[in-house]
């Protein structure tokens, strides 16, 4: 567009010049007539092409060049001249200047037209010359969006093709969370995060009803099995008591694991709701339940730190969950005692509150301290002692409801486990 009118500010100055020198050769030089003048501008090297000139006096032709091309004036013409003296404009695809002069009180009008074939080309030429680098530009510009994006959206399309092959079978598959570009490779990480949840969780899940289907069906094939031995015989009063006896262990036994089991799956705990009780109470009340059933155990119980400051006494917990917890962890301690004795140890430090309980007993392997919080896993010292492996996972369970801690270590001779409960109380 800036072209088009540098064009024809241009093109329209060269025609005011040979307009003005033609009316200059015509009206000012005596010794030419209009045949001269027409020689003139019909050899003249600088002449536009089909260039047209007409000059006017008083309005009437005195001078016209001999070019075929037509002009069309009138009388609005010649007063848009006089007007503005220079007066430009087009008459289809030709450009026309008309000039207005004044010599010895009569008026000149000169009318010259011509056609710009040369400007026409280059803004022709031009336009073209923009289409194609347009075009071109048009087409780079997308085939280069096309590639850039789709390299962009590579690493995102292995992505996808990797999860949709991922299922609850395979879920140990991890995604490749580096070399790629940062987005992808922080969405990667943080599915590998998802995936280990999962694998986690469908682990539990499939561990749990499979140990969940065996140890329920221990107790129920024992039931039957009395069940049925004592409908096959004729029974007195003593040996019926001695059935009823045995069916009602085998229930008690059916309902811890039931209890133990519904404990374990409980994710809707609200700790925030828990109240504020007395530790050191707790602990005191687990080891007189205790030492009513196991009467001839010796079981000592130390307190460190400062006792006299309640405040420091007190954790936000689930009162029956840590009884029960601390029920498991110290009969577990008197039952795999060498020594018949255990010491508790209730500590109150900066950071937190731990209860430890220690027994001298038989040491554990390495990968059996790695097992000891699985469900339905009884460690090689178990030999006849009566459980279903609960225990120990039941305690870690409530310990991560009640936002405690409990972990195991070995200190010379003694088997240690420590409850601990962090001060944000």
């Amino acid at each position: 567009m800036a072209y088009a009118h540098f064009r024809k500010d241009e093109f329209y100055s060269r025609l005011k010049d040979r307009a003005l020198t033609t009316y200059k050769f015509l009206v000012e030089v005596d010794q030419i007539d209009n045949d001269i003048l027409a020689l003139i501008d019909k050899n003249t090297l600088t002449s536009l092409n089909d260039e047209k000139v007409l000059i006017f006096k008083n309005r009437e032709l005195i001078y016209e060049n001999p070019q075929e091309h037509r002009i069309i004036y009138d009388d609005e013409l010649f007063e848009r001249a006089q007007e503005e003296s220079i007066f430009t404009t087009s008459q289809n695809e030709f450009e026309l200047v008309a000039i207005h002069q004044v010599r010895n009180n009569d008026t000149y009008t000169v009318l010259a037209s011509a056609f710009d074939m040369y400007g026409r080309r280059k803004l022709n030429y031009l336009k073209w010359l923009m289409i194609i680098v347009y075009g071109s530009g048009l087409l780079i510009g997308w085939a280069s969006t096309f590639f850039f994006v789709k390299q962009v959206i590579r690493p995102l399309e292995m992505l996808k093709n990797n999860i949709e092959n991922i299922h609850s079978e395979n879920l140990h598959t991890r995604l490749k969370s580096s070399g790629q570009s940062r987005e992808v490779d922080s969405l990667a990480s943080n599915f590998n995060e998802m995936l280990k949840r999962l694998q986690h969780s469908f682990g539990f899940q499939k561990d749990f009803v499979h140990y969940a289907s065996h140890e329920l069906r221990t107790p129920l094939t024992a039931m039957v099995g009395v069940t049925e031995n004592a409908l096959s015989k004729s029974l007195n009063a003593d040996q019926l008591k001695d059935v009823l006896r045995q069916l009602f262990r085998q229930q008690q036994d059916l309902t811890a694991i039931t209890n133990s089991l519904l404990l374990l799956s409980d994710k809707k705990n609200n700790h925030q709701h828990y109240p504020q009780i007395r530790l050191d109470e707790m602990v005191f009340r687990s080891v007189d339940f205790i030492r009513n059933l196991f009467p001839d155990t010796l079981i000592l119980v130390n307190l460190e730190g400062d006792a006299s400051n309640e405040e420091l006494m007190l954790v936000r917990v689930n009162e029956p969950l840590i009884m029960m917890a601390f029920n498991n962890l110290l009969k577990n301690a008197v039952q795999y005692s060498h020594d018949q004795s255990v010491i508790v140890t209730i500590r109150f430090l900066e950071k937190e509150k731990e209860v430890e309980f220690k027994n001298v007993g038989a040491v554990f392997a390495d990968e059996e301290k790695e097992r000891l919080f699985t469900p339905f896993y009884r460690g090689s010292n178990a030999g006849i002692i009566r459980g279903h492996g609960l225990g120990l996972p039941l305690v870690k369970q409530i310990a991560e409801l009640n936002k405690a801690t409990i972990k195991y270590y070995r200190d010379g001779d003694y088997n240690i486990f420590s409850f601990s409960f962090m001060n944000k109380n």
